[in-house]
């Protein structure tokens, strides 16, 4: 039987933690006011601790946050009516705060923290940019014709172990990849072997390093997604590179229309992914043999990367800007033109059991700037942190955390 009752209610609850012993309470119950929220229990468990200092505490029930009344939150769950309510606590985070401002020439289009040694950003003015933990420039790495539309980490290709080197992969509007072999010692950057990867016709929008393979997937705006090894491609000819001069008339969607002037000769390509019939935007890895893309042909698709078939297509309805799936394929993430953040569990497709939609972006008009008003809500980048947790990046230059 369920709880069917309001805030008015008293609740026995049994207080849990997997903090230090100087944080835990005793768990046995104790009967609480259905009405209490996250503030109300953390003042009962600072009461228990008997602490000077009050600790904010968040909650779970079931690995679900406490976000409302306890009451709620039991009718949310399924809480039994006669059993004790097992509630977890742990610190809450406050809001971050900015310890470094890295200053930018222009727009900064992607960023990768995913190495604890270093940042990587591409930006607008042609260069990807490593970054020490802290915020200081460790070295700028150029060569690309236009602006980086993306970037990623991998291991470094020869799997030398050590958490001192890896491989910076950028992905740009000029028509090409670009993989940078990077070894980062204190405040020193060396850059070793630069290689370019080329064979996509279009703006490359998209690059993700696989798990645990010398491999990387690309998507671009020629409808395509290849998959290339690390150690592929050929070695960069480096020359010095002018800035490209940046029209006022330039809309931020720029990426999505700009074509290389003289198509390439594939070159270090393992395999050609060909079945959307629009941009592919989007690449992802469930895992080192499964590549999720999503499209503006308004579909999201797998692919088995030992054969180059495609495993499985679902459609979203809309255009898809960004992607992003957990290990394993459980989780798969997306947004696109209608600033809606599609969560679904893969194993019960997009169905309405396992379809969760995020809303919350929302942008004032610019009518001097924008062409239509289809342009001002979009998704434009999606990460799933783990199980519970995804970070968005708006085309309204906000950042949300789900």
């Amino acid at each position: 039987m369920s709880v069917n009752v309001g805030d008015d209610v008293e609740i026995a609850v049994s207080f849990v933690t997997r903090l230090p012993e100087a944080f835990r309470v005793s768990e046995s119950p104790i009967t609480v006011p259905g009405k209490l929220t996250r503030y109300g229990l953390s003042e009962v468990v600072n009461h228990l601790l008997g602490t000077e200092t009050p600790t904010p505490f968040d909650f779970l029930v079931d690995g679900v946050l406490l976000r409302t009344s306890l009451a709620k939150l039991a009718l949310k769950v399924r809480a039994s009516a006669e059993a004790t309510l097992v509630v977890e606590y742990v610190p809450a985070l406050g809001p971050p705060t900015a310890a470094e401002t890295a200053p930018h020439d222009d727009w900064v289009s992607s960023v990768d923290g995913s190495w604890a040694t270093a940042v990587v950003s591409g930006g607008y003015d042609n260069k990807a940019r490593l970054w020490s933990p802290k915020g200081k420039l460790l070295a700028e790495l150029d060569g690309h014709n236009a602006h980086v539309c993306a970037v990623s980490l991998a291991p470094p290709s020869d799997g030398s172990a050590g958490s001192e080197s890896a491989v910076v992969l950028t992905a740009s509007a000029d028509g090409t990849a670009r993989s940078y072999a990077v070894t980062v010692k204190g405040k020193k950057c060396d850059v070793g072997d630069i290689r370019v990867f080329k064979g996509h016709t279009g703006t490359v929008t998209d690059i993700a390093a696989a798990f645990g393979v010398a491999v990387f997937a690309t998507a671009s705006v020629d409808g395509s997604a290849r998959v290339w090894k690390l150690d592929g491609g050929e070695f960069a000819e480096e020359k010095k590179v002018k800035k490209r001069k940046k029209s006022k008339e330039v809309d931020d969607d720029d990426d999505d229309d700009m074509n290389v002037d003289e198509p390439q000769i594939g070159l270090g390509e393992e395999l050609v992914l060909s079945g959307h019939t629009d941009q592919v935007r989007a690449v992802s890895w469930a895992s080192s043999e499964v590549l999720w893309t999503g499209s503006f042909d308004h579909t999201i698709r797998s692919w088995n990367i030992e054969t180059g078939e495609e495993i499985e297509s679902h459609s979203t309805h809309h255009g898809v800007h960004c992607l992003s799936v957990t290990a394993g394929g459980n989780k798969i993430a997306f947004g696109g033109v209608d600033a809606v953040v599609n969560v679904w569990d893969a194993r019960e497709g997009a169905t309405a059991k396992g379809c969760l939609k995020l809303k919350s972006h929302e942008v004032r008009r610019r009518p001097q700037r924008v062409r239509s008003r289809k342009y001002l809500k979009q998704v434009k980048d999606v990460n799933l942190i783990d199980s519970r947790h995804s970070c968005v990046r708006a085309k309204s230059n906000t950042l949300i955390f789900y």
